[in-house]
């Protein structure tokens, strides 16, 4: 007897039936919950290196004393946001071990269980506030290095109550759909296996419009602004010149990098998904193939990166990672890193009396530490001696700071 349904999932319904099609939605089929092998790899790979990834940020930046309190406070929780889709990817993992040849069986059970909630709702949480989190550290950037003489002290207060801000938008966003109200019914976060709301296959269904609105609307601002804020951040850099040629044409390229690889994860993650999203409601056949890996893959994979792209490969992180191991090796005695010079004379910077005592810090770029005020004062020196302020650039000068 052959028998054929608009989803793969009502095969659980005529289980009698010998052949039964489709046997797959591009996720799940009638035997595994992550039907392709290479994207099961995938999956525990990336939650693998979300989980250490992260955890390593949370505990080396809870550890480690920084002078620049407000935004290790902001990579914390952006490190904890991503940890949160570490162990989604976890729960899905190892349901996918657990109906491993029989998943059809338990698809129904699944879908409509609380752990497929909870499980979207983790995904959704980690998402929405990682995106949140990078665009409070985005505008933190961005506002120190375009407009640096706007720059006034910021305090943890003011820190904790953007978090916050953050953190219950991104709850609320992820919890309101659990409520099983009548709008989103009772398959919101049960679409589909890994528990997604995406709503691909059947864009239309309960709840599509809040999901456009989440997974388009919130994420294309979030992307389009940040991709516009590092633009601006370095032709601002650009312009601004030092006199040393090759130091900062060397600068330059750094940072162009490392702005250009911050850009273009977000676009590998979001971009494909906002596409898809759009396609599907257009009437477009989307690939179940394509749809699994989008989801499955893309979607999570800013959690393993962004580790790398705000700690693990800073300089600053580097130096105190090196120090720590330093100091364990000499048998916990204390070592003092001292700057190297600059390279930038300081006989003909003008002297201000109010600030040669003191030091300002600054986030920016890769290079989150105290920049002594001497240094600002002598890249002032080039720059903008009518008014005695620091060119944008200042705040980027590398300087080999230990804390």
């Amino acid at each position: 007897m052959y028998r054929y349904f608009s989803n793969f999932y009502f095969c659980s319904y005529v289980r009698h039936v010998r052949v039964c099609e489709p046997n797959s939605d591009g996720i799940s089929s009638l035997s595994h919950l992550l039907d392709n092998l290479v994207i099961r790899i995938c999956v525990w790979i990336v939650a693998g290196l979300a989980c250490i990834g992260n955890a390593c940020v949370i505990i080396g930046r809870t550890l480690v004393k920084e002078t620049n309190r407000v935004h290790s406070f902001y990579i914390k929780n952006l490190a904890i946001a991503d940890f949160l889709m570490c162990l989604y990817l976890f729960v899905i993992a190892g349901h996918d071990v657990a109906f491993r040849g029989e998943y059809i069986r338990h698809d129904v059970s699944w879908r409509h269980s609380w752990q497929c909630t909870f499980a979207g709702m983790l995904s959704t949480l980690s998402s929405e506030a990682s995106i949140f989190i990078m665009v409070i550290i985005t505008v933190d950037r961005y506002l120190s290095i375009v407009y640096p003489l706007m720059l006034r002290r910021r305090t943890m207060i003011f820190a904790a109550s953007c978090i916050t801000a953050s953190w219950v938008s991104a709850s609320a966003i992820a919890i309101i759909p659990s409520f099983n109200l009548g709008y989103f019914g009772d398959e919101f976060y049960g679409n589909n296996g890994v528990c997604l709301p995406l709503q691909i296959h059947d864009p239309f269904s309960k709840g599509w419009q809040y999901s456009m609105a989440v997974f388009c609307g919130i994420n294309s601002l979030a992307f389009g602004f940040i991709s516009y804020a590092y633009g601006s951040m370095f032709i601002t850099i650009s312009r601004s010149k030092l006199g040393l040629r090759s130091s900062q044409q060397q600068q330059d390229r750094t940072i162009a990098k490392r702005f250009a690889f911050i850009v273009a994860t977000d676009m590998i993650c979001w971009v494909p998904i906002i596409v898809i999203k759009i396609l599907a409601i257009s009437g477009v056949t989307i690939y179940s193939e394509l749809y699994a890996w989008v989801a499955v893959f893309l979607l999570p994979i800013n959690s393993a990166l962004n580790p790398v792209l705000y700690t693990l490969t800073t300089k600053l992180f580097k130096q105190q990672l090196a120090r720590i191991v330093y100091t364990w090796r000499a048998g916990g005695v204390q070592v003092e890193c001292q700057p190297e010079s600059s390279g930038i004379s300081m006989t003909s910077a003008p002297y201000n009396a109010k600030w040669s005592n003191r030091s300002a810090s600054y986030s920016t770029s890769d290079l989150d530490r105290s920049i002594s005020r001497s240094s600002l004062i002598s890249a002032n020196s080039r720059t903008s001696t009518r008014c005695n302020w620091p060119s944008p650039l200042a705040y980027i000068v590398y300087q080999n700071n230990c804390f």
